[in-house]
């Protein structure tokens, strides 16, 4: 019981945030954001009408999570092409060495890595409120 307690205190920031995202999933797996009125909308959307990069994110993570990945494509395409990059950062994060560590962090907080996933992002905004990218999307 005693080793439990020393356990928990010493991993208990761990433990709140692996249950915390554990409910998230949860939620994301069993609702359908596209169906529920309980997710959040874009409020780009709702004022402009027109599509913000992160447009879409809860509908693909949704999709995602049901193993439809074309589903998520069309719902988000730079969310999901973004994914394993991320997957990749968390598992050096959690698992690297300290030298890959550093590596990585250099890297992706470099000046110019910063410029260039703004450019993607910009040109990702642009290109979604397409008339050519709904086609391609409708094409899959």
């Amino acid at each position: 019981m005693l080793k439990i307690n020393f356990l928990f205190k010493k991993y208990a920031k761990q433990i709140v945030i692996s249950v915390i995202l554990m409910a998230i999933v949860a939620v994301f797996y069993f609702i359908d954001p596209s169906e529920s009125p309980y997710f959040i909308k874009c409020p780009l959307k709702a004022v402009s009408g027109y599509d913000c990069p992160g447009c879409g994110v809860q509908r693909a993570v949704h999709e995602l999570l049901h193993f439809r990945i074309l589903e998520a494509f069309k719902y988000n395409a730079l969310f999901v092409i973004s994914l394993p990059f991320c997957v990749f950062i968390l598992l050096v994060h959690f698992f690297g060495r300290e030298t890959m560590k550093r590596t990585v962090k250099c890297f992706f907080t470099h000046r110019i890595s910063v410029f260039l996933v703004l450019i993607i992002v910009f040109v990702f905004l642009v290109l979604k409120n397409t008339d050519l990218y709904k086609e391609f999307l409708f094409k899959l």
